[in-house]
């Protein structure tokens, strides 16, 4: 037996740990099924404007990412893409969603929207390449919401 440091895990050793960690996690719950969902707005030539990512398990849909261009900020295209992804999610039988953000992103829009903090990371170094002016540390914050 012996410990290999990396500083760039493959897909291999991400895909291995992952079946090595749901394969004892079923000894326990059900087998759950982990289901990809995407959402993009599109100019005429397929270029990306906006999107969600997202994956639903369970009961649970967990958004992964959500962006929308500067061009179409403020035309609730975030608001949109969300009741999609919420409205996916529901079909598929999920009950909740969860999102993570930082302080410097979208906390107040997805309270708008229904979700509800239930945990800041304090003192969260995001990147530590970023820029020297940048802050030093942000705070990242879950929440969730309960899919009516």
């Amino acid at each position: 037996m012996k410990t290999r440091l990396t500083h760039a895990p493959t897909e291999s050793d991400l895909e291995e740990i992952k079946t090595a960690l749901r394969d004892f996690n079923r000894n326990f719950i059900p087998k759950p099924t982990f289901r990809e969902l995407g959402i993009f707005v599109e100019d005429e030539n397929g270029k990306k404007l906006a999107g969600i990512v997202a994956e639903t398990v369970g009961y649970w849909m967990s958004i992964k990412m959500l962006w929308v261009d500067e061009t179409l900020r403020g035309k609730d295209v975030g608001t949109q893409l969300i009741r999609e992804a919420e409205e996916e999610a529901k079909a598929r039988g999920c009950r909740y969603s969860l999102v993570d953000t930082f302080s410097f992103q979208a906390r107040p829009f997805y309270e708008r929207m229904g979700y509800s903090m239930q945990m800041a990371l304090e003192d969260y170094i995001p990147d530590s390449r970023a820029p020297d002016d940048a802050p030093s540390t942000h705070t990242r914050f879950f929440l969730t919401k309960t899919l009516s």
